[in-house]
């Protein structure tokens, strides 16, 4: 039916009105039409077809400026995780010699103590024991911070089952007495210890990142009573690690921009204004999770959910 209607057509154009009428000179101007149609139609799909290639070959360019782009940023994540890595390092080994000052002065006392007995010849044999026991504990304590300080730098190639208190545990053990020795109070309602398969050492990486800038925030503003607060808790189909603080928040001119790379409130001092871009990276990207913030009551609310 369409090709009637076509045929139809071009013989109007030729001046043919039925094939009855049809004479040499009029089949000729048909030939003529037709073949012009044919060729307007290869010329139109000609440049149908450049214009399919150019917008491929411009396409598969844009995708490797993609692919590219994708390398470069990967490039610059694991450069800025690595730098950010190292300077939590440098912060690590102040932290544990500060944690080791008091085992080893209690070594010191307890040594001493013992020398003072034998030398008054006035040693009792429960006495010694307690005392070499004393030291027993205190270098148990010693050793286990090693262990924690080698495993947390230890890269994870597998993710391990793991949940939010141990995690906060071996963090507290690391860091927990730099925060006290600050007069910073240290609260803990840890109420979830819901098993997830993630990558251990990184979650620690940012639990310590999330304490050190609470704390840094409570120092530097002289906070009285103040305090870090560490929960754990479901909500619904969600984990949840809650740590705030009574820092008096973030500004509101810097909250949409506290996880920017190079954006820091503490750039004065010390601050690389890559920690909390990079948390973000670990938590969202590495480890599933979700990395929020908000102001609280009393200063800054970090979460870190993982789903069920």
């Amino acid at each position: 039916m369409c090709e009637d209607k076509l045929l139809s057509r071009q013989l109007k154009k030729a001046g043919i009105s039925s094939f009855e009428s049809l004479d040499k000179e009029k089949f000729e101007n048909l030939l003529k039409y037709i073949e012009q149609s044919y060729k307007d139609h290869n010329d139109t799909r000609r440049i149908i077809e450049r214009s399919l290639d150019i917008a491929s070959q411009e396409m598969r360019e844009a995708v490797d400026d993609l692919e590219k782009a994708h390398k470069e940023v990967d490039k610059k994540n694991k450069l800025m995780f690595q730098q950010s890595r190292l300077a939590q390092m440098g912060e690590m080994i102040s932290m544990i010699a500060h944690q080791w000052r008091q085992p080893l002065n209690m070594i010191s006392v307890t040594t001493a103590s013992i020398e003072f007995d034998l030398l008054f010849g006035k040693i009792d044999k429960d006495k010694l024991i307690k005392d070499t026991n004393k030291i027993a504990g205190y270098s148990q304590h010693l050793s286990d911070t090693i262990d924690d300080f080698r495993n947390f730098f230890r890269p994870n190639k597998e993710m391990q089952k793991t949940n939010f208190c141990d995690e906060v545990k071996v963090v507290l053990s690391i860091i927990g007495e730099s925060i006290l020795a600050k007069n910073i109070k240290i609260i803990k309602e840890l109420n979830c210890r819901s098993e997830f398969n993630t990558y251990s050492n990184e979650l620690k990486h940012v639990i310590i990142n999330l304490l050190k800038n609470a704390e840094d925030v409570l120092v530097e503003k002289n906070i009285k009573d103040a305090y870090i607060k560490i929960k754990t808790y479901k909500n619904k189909n969600k984990r949840v690690l809650e740590i705030s603080d009574n820092g008096g928040g973030i500004a509101k001119e810097n909250l949409e921009n506290i996880f920017d790379p190079y954006f820091s409130t503490k750039m004065k001092r010390s601050g690389t204004g890559l920690g909390l871009y990079m948390s973000k990276i670990i938590i969202e990207e590495h480890c599933g999770g979700e990395l929020q913030v908000s102001n609280g009551e009393h200063g800054a609310v970090f979460k870190i959910v993982f789903p069920y």
